[in-house]
């Protein structure tokens, strides 16, 4: 699916900068870099990229000569005691210089040079995954504590409707209008949603703390409010797509994610590594052949200088062929296995992939949903608040207009900060680190 560059150009901004913040604020993308920049998950993973990257080059080192030089001394002073010697000639020196050299090994070596590049390979997909995954939850994280400030406002709301309510009500009990029973009712109203709002609070401090643990800032740190009025455009290109649309999109995301996504890169390089190492075990059926050559000088004073060296060629070979035939099996079956979980895990994030953006989809249409509910539940508290001003309507009516406003407030909450949520997992999924990939798809 394609739209004008322009669509695609200020969807991205929409969403790659969709925070209206003040200077100081943190926003979504510096609470991402925080979180990337203090995690020792991270590091850990950069390290096992620089391990695996020198285990690569000491597998190469492998194919080179072996140097070795060697320098010593003796004293026969069993000779000088006996009288057969001087003490300058009962003292010898000598320096060896040799080197050895695999010229053969069936490619063993070079198989083993390829199974460590691919083990750096995978490592450096494993720092990708670390990466995709700090950033999931920093956006977790973030739209979590926006969610809660929002939803400790909402609860603030629902008290002061429910203290305006306790009002009137008792206006209208020393007006002799409303009954004792009546007013206890909206007292007891009134004492749900304190409870409610300390809840609420609780849950943003809790909110606080674990944002707070990811990026190393104060607690108290402002976040960048959303503006959720930037999105209409999106949310009405969602709304528009038909089965078609959504068949197409999914088979587009699915396709980007075979080119992105550590997860399936890292299938692959399994089932590599374990074809290599049945290649690395049939070797054993091969010979070995080396070459060698040693160079020595010795002096001592009886003898003088004297050199010698010498050239040699070594061949070697197992003939444990049962043990060669059980590493061979043994190797095979692992290629197998890293086959079958390579097949289910691409069948598994396909599947996965599917159901984020239905779960995307589904939050987008409940935004618009529950943005409308909200709206008439609240213009029907309105008339139903002036009703019972005026006695026309009863204290539970009032109430009941009062818990729909409440309820629909939640639910548009949790549709706004769903719809990010199911972004931010669905990025993740396809193995990208920012929203444009996608839209680039819409």
């Amino acid at each position: 699916m394609k739209t004008k560059p322009a669509l695609i150009i200020v969807a991205a901004a929409l969403l790659l900068s969709p925070l209206a913040h003040a200077e100081g604020e943190l926003t979504l993308q510096r609470a991402r870099e925080l979180s990337l920049a203090g995690s020792a998950t991270l590091r850990s993973a950069q390290l096992a990229v620089d391990g695996a990257t020198l285990a690569a080059k000491a597998q190469g080192y492998a194919a080179l000569p072996s140097l070795g030089a060697s320098a010593g001394g003796s004293y026969d002073y069993g000779r000088l005691m006996a009288g057969q010697d001087t003490a300058a000639s009962a003292a010898t020196g000598i320096l060896q210089v040799s080197a050895t050299q695999t010229v053969f090994d069936g490619g063993k070596n070079s198989a083993l040079v390829k199974k460590t590049d691919l083990a750096t390979d995978a490592a450096r997909e494993s720092l990708r995954a670390a990466r995709l995954s700090l950033i999931g939850q920093a956006d977790a994280a973030f739209y979590a504590l926006l969610g809660a400030a929002a939803s400790v406002d909402a609860a603030q709301s629902d008290l002061d409707a429910a203290l305006q309510r306790q009002s009137i009500a008792q206006a209208k009990i020393d007006a002799g209008i409303l009954s004792r029973s009546d007013f206890l009712q909206t007292q007891a109203d009134t004492a749900g949603y304190e409870t409610s709002l300390i809840l609420a609070r609780k849950t943003l401090a809790s909110a606080k703390s674990r944002l707070a643990s990811l990026t190393g800032l104060p607690p108290a740190t402002a976040l960048a409010a959303v503006d959720f009025s930037s999105y209409e455009s999106l949310l009405t290109r969602l709304g528009s797509l038909g089965e078609a649309g959504i068949d197409g999109l999914t088979a587009s995301l699915t396709q980007l994610a075979r080119g992105s996504s550590p997860t399936l890169r890292g299938y692959d390089l399994d089932v590599q590594q374990a074809r290599l190492a049945i290649d690395i075990a049939e070797k054993a059926y091969l010979p070995s052949v080396a070459a060698g050559f040693a160079q020595s000088l010795s002096y001592g004073q009886a003898g003088g200088l004297a050199s010698s060296g010498s050239i040699s060629l070594t061949a070697s070979m197992s003939l444990d062929f049962w043990t060669s035939r059980n590493a061979v099996d043994s190797a095979s079956v692992a290629a197998a296995q890293a086959g079958l979980a390579g097949s289910q895990g691409r069948t598994d994030l396909e599947l996965g992939i599917a159901q984020a953006l239905y779960d995307w989809l589904g939050s987008a249409g409940s935004i618009r949903s529950a943005s409308k509910a909200l709206d008439y539940a609240q213009s029907n508290y309105q008339n139903v608040l002036e009703k019972f001003k005026l006695s026309t309507a009863t204290l539970s009516d009032l109430s009941t207009a009062e818990a729909l406003v409440s309820a629909d407030k939640t639910a548009l909450i949790a549709a706004r900060f769903g719809f990010l949520g199911n972004l931010s997992a669905l990025r993740g999924l396809v193995g990208l680190e920012d929203e444009a990939g996608i839209l680039a798809l819409l």
